[in-house]
């Protein structure tokens, strides 16, 4: 899912409703820290506003959505909850539709996606702080999907685009959902749209790449390969595409020449995907070290499937440990679109060390979640046979 935006906006309005005070100068301080990204400072300043006065909901709500961001979202939930126990609060309607767009953002990474869908409306219902309508609406059709809604969740990205037709992330989660329903035209045409909106969103062109794959259409895969490797390459996040069209040409060389120069300029998601070129490659104590590289240097918006990559590798290195830690901190992320993946692993890698009842247990929660997977429900009926 997308990452939210922690609401700024909301400081500003309290600082003149309230004026000065000792708790407000530290719920103004952990505003600061968390539009910085310094989350866990924020928690201190936040914590302190709430010891001072623990009777202004914006500071259990900026307190909550700190510790979202560092996804401890059990934690986040109670801050919510708390806040909503509060009835004497005098900016309700602002406060309210930022208390619930983060209780749904909480549910989401305890995945739990019914109440994710309750919370997110209730937020949309309240027409204060519109500017965070959008958000709230990718967050509830991603939701939707999570539940296998996607007629539902096609409604709410449609609408989306709709009021919003720069919000470039709905593009790609419509395509998904036309898959889905086994619409390949429309997801193409969804691709299409992303690239006539914004020529530069290079994600699409990717998606629209794996599509024409997928629907046997290889010339047109390999023109729009051709047309990426020549872009100009005077930004580092135009080496990574070049990059990585060289990575799908299969150019391997090249793109580890183009993906190394990325780097050198800065750009640290050239790491993930020279890790994944690595792993691709079965090198995997090189992958591991460049996919290590890329979790320690990037600190906002991580790709969480960096940690399935990492629990592949160390697996097939026979280093079990290393990779079951890696699949329980990319799970402690939440939900995100390398969960099935993480979980599929968890699996395995209980699996391959003959531990069938953790592997059971596992498999039945995946099933639970991905009941589509029908190759996990007869990997779940061998594993049922391997306990005595």
């Amino acid at each position: 899912m997308k990452k939210y935006k922690l609401a700024v906006v909301l400081f500003s309005m309290t600082m003149v409703l309230f004026g000065c005070g000792k708790a407000q100068d530290a719920y103004q301080k952990g505003m600061e820290f968390a539009d910085k990204g310094k989350y866990e400072d924020s928690l201190k300043c936040f914590e302190e506003a709430i010891k001072e006065n623990n009777e202004r909901t914006e500071y259990y709500i900026g307190y909550g959505m700190a510790l979202n961001r560092l996804n401890r979202y059990e934690d986040a939930k109670k801050e919510f909850q708390t806040a909503m126990q509060d009835t004497d609060n005098k900016i309700s309607k602002e406060n309210n539709k930022q208390l619930y767009y983060g209780m749904a953002i909480a549910e989401y990474g305890l995945g739990e996606y019914k109440s994710v869908v309750k919370y997110c409306k209730k937020a949309l219902d309240i027409s204060y702080f519109g500017e965070l309508d959008d958000d709230i609406q990718y967050t509830k059709m991603a939701a939707l999907e999570q539940l296998g809604e996607w007629k539902n969740a096609k409604k709410e990205c449609e609408a989306l685009l709709k009021r919003n037709k720069h919000y470039m992330e709905a593009y790609m989660e419509l395509a998904k959902i036309e898959k889905e329903l086994g619409e390949n035209d429309k997801a193409e045409k969804a691709y299409l749209d992303a690239v006539s909106v914004k020529k530069e969103y290079y994600d699409a062109y990717f998606g629209l790449y794996e599509q024409y794959i997928l629907d046997g259409k290889t010339q047109l895969a390999e023109e729009l390969l051709d047309q990426l490797i020549t872009i100009r390459s005077n930004k580092a996040k135009n080496l990574v595409v070049i990059g990585r069209a060289y990575f799908y040409q299969k150019n391997y060389d090249k793109a580890r020449e183009y993906l190394k120069m990325a780097y050198d300029a800065n750009n640290k998601e050239s790491l993930y995907y020279l890790g994944t070129l690595e792993l691709n490659q079965k090198a995997y104590e090189t992958a591991i070290s460049y996919l290590e590289q890329y979790l320690n240097e990037k600190k906002e918006d991580i790709n969480v499937e960096a940690y399935a990559q990492l629990a592949q590798a160390y697996s097939e290195m026979g280093n079990y440990e290393k990779a079951q830690q890696a699949v329980t901190k990319g799970l402690s992320y939440g939900s995100s679109s390398a969960t099935q993946s993480l979980k599929k692993s968890r699996v395995i890698l209980y699996e391959k060390q003959n531990q069938y009842q953790e592997a059971k247990k596992a498999a039945e929660e995946y099933v639970t979640c991905y009941p589509a997977d029908t190759a996990m429900q007869k990997e779940l009926s061998f594993i049922e046979t391997r306990i005595k």
